[in-house]
Formats: C-alpha cells, structure tokens, sequence
C-alpha cells in the first residue's frame, strides 16, 4: 500500500475534525510504531504500522468519500458537540453510517445549508478565502438599504475589524409590510458573523438569515431538520465548476 500523510489518513479514515486531528496531533497523543508523531505530514503504511491513539492501539480504516447536506434549523448548533448542551448538527444526523463533519458554520440563529462530509480536502478547499466560493444567503434586514449604502457594499465591501471584505452581491427581493426588506446576498469569504457584523454597521440589523447554496450546491427542497446524500454528479458538477483537482 502506497504510504500517506498521517493527518490527512486520520482525516480519509473519519477519525475526528480536521481541527481536533490536528490538535491531537501537535499534543503527541498519537504513537506510530511505539514513537511518538507530531508531524501531520509523517508517512504511515496502514498494513504495516502499528497506530495507537493515547497508548491505545487503533484500526484505521479508510472511509468511502461521501457528501450530504443538512438544511440546519433555528436554534441548533452547527457543530457536533457543544459544551451548553444545546441542540446540535449530531442530534439530527444519526442514520448517516459514515463520520462526517460540518465544512464551516452556521450561528445558533441562523438557518439553512450545511455540507457535511469525510473529505478532509475538499473541506478545506471550500474554506480556504483564495478559492473564492460564493455562498449565497437570504436575509431580513431592518429597513431598507438604500441605493448608495448598496452600491458601496457591491462595490467596495466593508472595512470589518480593520479589513476591507470582498464586495457582495445583494438582490432586493421584497419588502414587508413593516418597511422592512429581504434581500439575496452573495459572498466569498467566511469570516465569523460577517453579514450580522456588516449589515448592523450600515444601519440594518439581521433579523433572519437562511443560506441556501454553496457554490453551486443547494438545499432544494430539503426541509429544515432534514438531510440528503448529494448526487455524484453534484459533487462532480461542483469540482468541476470551482476546478477542483
């Protein structure tokens, strides 16, 4: 068997997050061959070598690569765990067989598509800013943006914690009889609460907020609390379309 990189074969073989691989790793809980590992590039043969987890011999078994997406609800936490022991991703998700995260999140206020999957790469992949995956949004906002503020916000983004966002893209799509208005948006970046943070600071608060693609994955009609196992020509469709390799 062709040798592979220590982190990324936990990560194939849905071992853990890619976070807690790593933290696992620099930690020194993993031994291979009775040394201790802190290189997540270190080369394992997974016929050959002896792999134990805190002095604890594992069996690493490479996962088939799957994708679903989760139409996450209001009041769930996109994570697998939390500590508050609020409602979480694991709650909903228990007939899927294989161990897959969450790629990026969703706040506990916040609706809509979540990709979970055991593909390490591809995860980081649509996370990395410098792929520039747009992930499209509808929000409430409180009021109406006018014209000026939007054509700013398209053209010029918004300074944020000291840095400049990429520009959005933002689609009027009504108004309420509150005089308030909901809007399509568009970004490239995943910055924490960044179209709350953005939003407030040009006068508009978020009331609600749904996203409903990323890249060119959608919910369709997948209903809240639900998920479904992506097609593999969706997952091709996407790869290829981002250029994925």
């Amino acid at each position: 068997m062709t040798k592979l990189k220590f982190q990324k074969c936990l990560q194939a073989s849905g071992f853990e997050s890619r976070r807690n691989i790593r933290k696992f790793i620099a930690e020194g809980y993993f031994k291979v061959n009775n040394v201790y590992i802190k290189d997540p590039n270190f080369l394992v043969d997974l016929n050959k070598d002896i792999i134990c987890f805190k002095n604890k011999k594992i069996n690493i078994k490479l996962e088939k690569k799957s994708y679903f997406i989760f139409n996450k609800p209001y009041g769930v936490v996109s994570t697998l765990h939390d500590p508050q022991q609020r409602p979480t991703i694991k709650d909903f998700i228990g007939k899927i067989k294989e161990r897959v995260y969450p790629v990026g999140r969703l706040d506990f206020h916040s609706e809509g598509l979540i990709l979970l999957t055991n593909d390490g790469d591809l995860t980081n992949f649509i996370i990395s800013t410098k792929n520039k995956i747009p992930k499209t949004y509808l929000i409430k906002i409180k009021g109406t943006l006018s014209e000026e503020k939007k054509r700013k916000l398209e053209t010029k983004g918004f300074f944020l914690d000291g840095i400049r966002t990429n520009p959005l893209k933002i689609n009027l799509i009504k108004k309420t009889k509150n005089d308030n208005s909901w809007l399509k948006v568009t970004i490239i970046e995943g910055k924490k609460h960044i179209l709350r943070k953005v939003f407030k600071f040009s006068g508009h608060p978020v009331e609600k907020l749904k996203r409903i693609t990323i890249g060119n994955i959608n919910l369709k009609k997948t209903p809240p609390g639900q998920w479904r196992e992506l097609e593999e020509f969706e997952v091709n469709n996407f790869k290829k379309k981002y250029d994925y390799k």
